[in-house]
């Protein structure tokens, strides 16, 4: 006998390993935890208030059958509920001495699926009138499967009595062999419960209960074993992550042990009010809860490490405060999620806190707001320590993001301490996270520039843009954009590839000399600003250079080739990257790369 026990209880476990205990599809998704229970405390109350009636008979209502068919149920009398299922006109493979079996599997298969509410139920000898059914019918539920929902239906029917009495109809009983045959339990199943003492608890079956206890005894010990195959590997990597083996130990050891038995349990088929429980994912809640806490560990030793590693020690004190808010913020976060997964309302359960609560918040709101200023600080992260910013009027080198403040090095070396609550609310300028700079130069052209020249000047400019290496394409312009009583106004605006101040300074330094070439080579002058009289000889300007000027524009006139008001895309395409950049003769300039034809005429020279 015992042999034959472990046995059926092996075969139990490899049909559940292959998920083939139960069907998960038939999930009653749209029902939680309160539904479950307010039905619970309403049904009970029904039943207490019926057992003080005297009725005229059990079953001459549909809530009293359902009434004594459930007390039979508590005590295991399947022969006593038979009295209230229709057996007549039964298919010929159906037995009607079966009747227990029968209504047994039926049961099973209604609690997969359904919870049952006598609130729902007719307590009138003739039963719902406005179901739109016939009148010795009603419906009490609809079990779903792959071919449509079945209904389950009570029939008022003859008691052989000459009087009538409610049962559940023979047409439901009829279908109960071929429901049992695709949603119920295995003959092993069947077997393994059959051996056990016949018992529920916690709304599981005999079977269930036991393999579910199985489980947690055995996952334990198979999780303890990843455990220590996980800290070992991790073990190697310790003095790079800190904190590394206690996580693989401890909260990944619970983590992988709780969604085992969150999806053992859903595979055993338990009825709702089991399974409300791990549909609502109780344990995965619990599981992640301590997943996330313990990565929130792991960060904190290893940021402490590096901070430690850095001399940054006042840094780890301000960090351990954070992270004990952190965890509770989370632990409350996952909390209300439960409950609200579980049907209950949020602003109840938030409005239920009282008014000792909002005594504290009120108490403890200034340094709260500091709080979150600096958690808004970490997880939006506008700015880090390093950062060159600008805040109001204060602008410097953020040193440190604390709990209550954050500390900023101005410019002249004085250092401000601004609340958290301050600095995370109003606007915000970080100059480090500039990806590109701009160059922008207005030049006031002198009054004595012929049309041509200034041709020629917008068309050198453009193609110096063109042609830098490290200027962007984007937004690329040199336009004469006005005529002034003192000047012809060109402006030149570009964008350069690079983010680091200093670095652009270098680059423009480049254009700015490239710019005074092109100047001095069409001698086109700068315009005197502001209206100071200057009394000195006039200096004309020089006409070889404004008939050369001339000649280029008629002769790209004459060709269809004058570029405005832009070069052709061919011509934009010949100009990139052919200014050399560091310049001819830079100390920065790389080797190995390949000059210049201007560096190559240079050396040619120098050689010469």
């Amino acid at each position: 006998m015992l042999q034959t026990t472990w046995r059926t209880l092996f075969t139990a476990f490899v049909l559940l390993s292959m998920s083939s205990l139960a069907p998960t599809a038939m999930a009653a998704d749209d029902i939680n935890l309160k539904q479950v229970a307010e039905a619970e405390k309403r049904s009970e109350a029904i039943a207490e208030a019926q057992g003080g009636l005297t009725l005229a008979r059990d079953g001459e209502t549909p809530l009293s059958a359902l009434i004594e068919i459930g007390r039979a149920v508590q005590e295991n009398d399947w022969e006593a509920a038979t009295e209230f299922i229709d057996l007549r006109y039964l298919p010929k493979d159906i037995n009607p001495e079966d009747g227990a079996d029968l209504l047994r599997k039926l049961a099973i298969l209604w609690n997969k699926q359904n919870i049952l509410d006598l609130s729902q139920i007719s307590d009138q000898p003739e039963g719902h009138l406005n179901d739109k059914l016939p009148s010795y019918r009603d419906l009490l539920g609809v079990l779903e499967t792959s071919k449509g929902p079945v209904p389950v239906y009570l029939q008022r029917v003859p008691d052989g009595k000459k009087g009538k009495i409610w049962k559940i109809s023979n047409a439901t009983i009829a279908q109960v062999p071929e429901l049992w045959d695709e949603y119920g339990y295995s003959p092993q199943i069947e077997a393994l419960a059959n051996v056990l003492p016949q018992f529920t608890m916690f709304h599981m079956e005999n079977w269930q209960l036991l393999i579910f206890i199985l489980c947690i005894f055995f996952g334990w010990i198979a999780t303890g074993l990843i455990s220590i195959a996980a800290k070992t590997i991790a073990a190697k990597f310790e003095h790079k992550l800190a904190g590394l083996t206690r996580f693989s130990g401890n909260s990944l050891r619970w983590f992988l042990y709780l969604s085992s038995l969150q999806y053992v349990a859903l595979s055993l088929g338990l009825s709702i009010r089991a399974r409300v429980w791990f549909d609502n994912s109780t344990l995965l809640y619990i599981a992640n809860t301590i997943l996330i806490l313990g990565l929130v560990e792991l960060y904190s030793a290893i940021k402490s490490k590096q901070l430690n590693d850095q001399d940054k020690s006042y840094s780890v004190a301000l960090l351990r405060p954070m992270v004990a808010i952190l965890k509770i913020v989370i632990v409350v976060v996952i909390a209300l999620m439960w409950f609200e997964s579980s049907g209950y309302n949020m602003a109840t359960i938030l409005t239920g806190l009282g008014v000792g609560s909002l005594a504290i918040a009120l108490a403890a709101q200034k340094p709260l707001e500091n709080v979150f200023g600096a958690l808004t600080l970490y997880a939006a992260r506008p700015i880090k320590p390093g950062d060159f910013c600008r805040f109001g009027t204060t602008m410097g080198v953020v040193e440190e993001i604390g709990l209550r403040s954050t500390r900023i090095r101005k410019l002249d070396r004085t250092v401000v301490h601004i609340p958290n609550s301050v600095f995370s609310s109003q606007e915000l300028e970080n100059f480090s996270v500039i990806d590109r700079r701009r160059y922008k130069h207005d030049l006031r052209i002198s009054l004595d520039t012929s049309k041509e020249q200034l041709q020629m000047l917008l068309m050198e400019l453009r193609k110096l843009l063109l042609s830098h290496p490290r200027v962007l394409e984007i937004a690329q312009r040199a336009r004469f954009l006005a005529i002034e009583r003192d000047a012809f106004v060109v402006n030149v605006n570009a964008y350069i590839d690079t983010g680091d101040i200093n670095e652009y300074f270098g680059i423009a330094e480049d254009l700015n000399f490239h710019l005074l070439n092109i100047l001095k080579q069409l001698d086109i002058k700068i315009a005197p600003i502001g209206q100071n009289v200057m009394l000195q000889n006039a200096s004309s300007a020089d006409v070889e250079v404004q008939q050369q000027a001339e000649q280029t524009i008629k002769q790209l006139i004459e060709e269809d080739a004058l570029p405005f008001p832009n070069y052709s895309e061919a011509t934009r395409d010949e100009f990139k990257g052919t200014v050399p950049y560091p310049p001819v003769g830079s100390v920065t300039k790389p080797k190995d790369v390949m000059k210049s034809p201007e560096e190559t005429d240079i050396e040619v020279e120098l050689k010469g």
